[in-house]
């Protein structure tokens, strides 16, 4: 479930007393921000007496899991016996706002990370050996290969409004960037991949959901497929240059929208690292002519989707 965020109104004496106040609250991560409006006249009842004072209005922007600290800390700053620490529920707020408030205050979940990939998927007939990339042009060195066993469970709305659109959103398990992961198209062969660690939580991270709430609309998120995959990936180089990382994936997928999609296949993955687009295009054009051709569908989960995916789009 998602945080409920807040809007925590506190009074204070003097305008010093205000920005000590505002300072302490962001710096230690209590509030994402703190606004404050001076001069503001306050009446109120205090041991039996009508008052009237000038004050300081401050306005923090936190969240539920947050507000007992906040209120802590602000009784320990404020010059008052009884402060003003009065919360209420933000009920609205645009997506990625609500996104960057939340990651603010509970900065243990992190900030994405993000990077751009940028790979193509060759078709591995079963039975058939993997091309030997010591063959492919500019090659001249293969890493060891490292073996994986990664589990994904991939989240989208039933209609697949991710997927129609080239976004994946999963989480996975069993590698050596174990998280959240989203993915977004940039054109051509390239990703923009963002990550997230698994204590992020275990429904998708507000950070993501923020960035394609226009996709999903009103679709709620669920998981929609499971995805195993059996990897061997090693690195290959080139005059002293690592150009690409090449896996050869085993892959098992679970339809969780429709079993009877349930497959497996075996997949050649080669992701450019310092090689130029030229290369890609090279090793591309060496497999073709060796037979191997390159998947019509550049994701694990488009292409576990079947025919789902034409359906919703049409």
């Amino acid at each position: 479930m998602t945080e409920e965020m807040l809007e925590v109104r506190i009074a204070a004496g003097s305008a010093d007393e205000a920005a000590t106040i505002a300072q302490a609250l962001v710096a230690e991560r209590l509030a994402a921000c703190v606004q404050v409006t001076p001069a503001i006249r306050s009446s109120y009842l205090w041991q039996g007496a009508v008052e009237s004072a000038d004050e300081v209005l401050l306005t923090a922007k936190t969240t539920a899991g947050r507000f007992d600290e906040l209120a802590a800390r602000v009784r320990e700053l404020h010059s008052y016996d009884v402060p003003e620490i009065v919360g209420t529920p933000i009920t609205h707020a645009d997506e990625p706002y609500a996104a960057w408030l939340r990651a603010a205050v509970h900065p243990e979940r992190g900030e994405p990370r993000a990077h751009v990939e940028t790979e193509r998927k060759f078709e591995l007939p079963e039975g058939r050996p993997a091309p030997d990339p010591l063959e492919w042009p500019d090659v001249d060195r293969l890493g060891e290969p490292v073996g994986q066993h990664l589990r994904a469970v991939y989240y989208d709305t039933p209609d697949v409004r991710l997927a129609q659109r080239g976004i994946s959103l999963r989480r996975r398990t069993g590698g050596g960037d174990d998280g959240w992961h989203l993915k977004i198209p940039r054109g051509g062969d390239s990703r923009l991949e963002q990550w997230l660690p698994l204590d992020a939580g275990d429904e998708p991270p507000d950070a993501f959901v923020g960035q394609v709430r226009d996709v999903l609309g009103d679709g709620a998120l669920q998981p929609i497929c499971e995805v195993e995959t059996r990897r061997s990936e090693r690195e290959v180089s080139g005059r002293g240059v690592v150009l690409a990382g090449v896996c050869e994936d085993y892959v098992w997928t679970r339809n969780l929208l429709d079993p009877s999609l349930d497959r497996a296949w075996r997949e050649l993955e080669v992701e450019l690292r310092h090689g130029g687009a030229d290369f890609l295009d090279r090793v591309s054009e060496h497999l073709r002519a060796g037979g191997v051709r390159q998947a019509a569908i550049a994701s694990k989960v488009r292409t576990a989707l079947g025919h789902l995916l034409p359906q919703a789009a049409s």
